[in-house]
């Protein structure tokens, strides 16, 4: 294995990990390989699927990731282990690849598959599904058959330990960090301003919103 290729797997796998801590609704099952190349992630989120022509409802989905040889210059291969009702997913393969770029992380593809799952991500013109697009062409005001965020911080910024004391004036202290109000239930978070133009994730209704000077 390439040393580039290594680093990229165990990049990815570092994240990847810290992404399933940090999101409650993603569980990572296994992970084969040193560097990993293989995963299995569960997710929970309500979803459809079709059994006996009858929609139903669906909350636990198992997913499968597989990082081929020309990774990451060809996109991963993903693929469910578990059916699912989506225009954009088959037995054989989920459509995660149409914008995809080789400095997207793994963990951006598990967002994107959970928000396909929930309906907040779907493309009728170019199905893999063509029942499914039909299905969704007649029922768009139904989605998202779950509003869950998929994004997370790396920490949430109530968590985050203050840094150490350091032998330098208060005052510059003070200038160093900035404060910011959730602009739709204006609970209050402080930042440092290295974190400027950084999304959170408001702990206490779910607005992802930018972190501003």
């Amino acid at each position: 294995m390439s040393t580039v290729r290594l680093r990229r797997l165990t990049a990815d796998h570092a994240k990847l990990k810290d992404y399933v801590r940090l999101h409650p609704r993603v569980r990572l099952l296994q992970a084969d390989g040193d560097p990993p190349e293989r995963y299995q992630l569960e997710f929970r989120i309500n979803s459809v699927r079709m059994v006996n022509d009858e929609l139903q409802n669906i909350k636990n989905h198992l997913v499968e990731i597989v990082l081929p040889r020309n990774y990451p210059r060809t996109p991963p291969q993903c693929r469910m282990l578990s059916p699912v009702f989506h225009p954009n997913i088959a037995p054989h393969a989920i459509c995660v690849g149409d914008h995809w770029g080789p400095g997207e992380p793994l963990a951006s593809i598990v967002t994107r598959i959970g928000e396909l799952l929930a309906y907040q991500v779907y493309n009728v013109k170019s199905p893999l599904n063509g029942e499914a697009a039909r299905w969704v062409e007649k029922n768009q005001e139904k989605f998202p058959l779950d509003p869950v965020s998929l994004l997370v911080e790396e920490e949430p910024l109530s968590q985050k330990r203050p840094p150490p004391p350091r032998a330098e004036p208060e005052a510059k202290k003070t200038q160093e960090k900035s404060s910011i109000a959730c602009p739709s239930c204006q609970k209050k978070y402080r930042f440092r301003k290295e974190m400027a133009g950084r999304k959170l994730r408001c702990l206490k209704c779910d607005e992802v919103f930018s972190l501003e000077e």
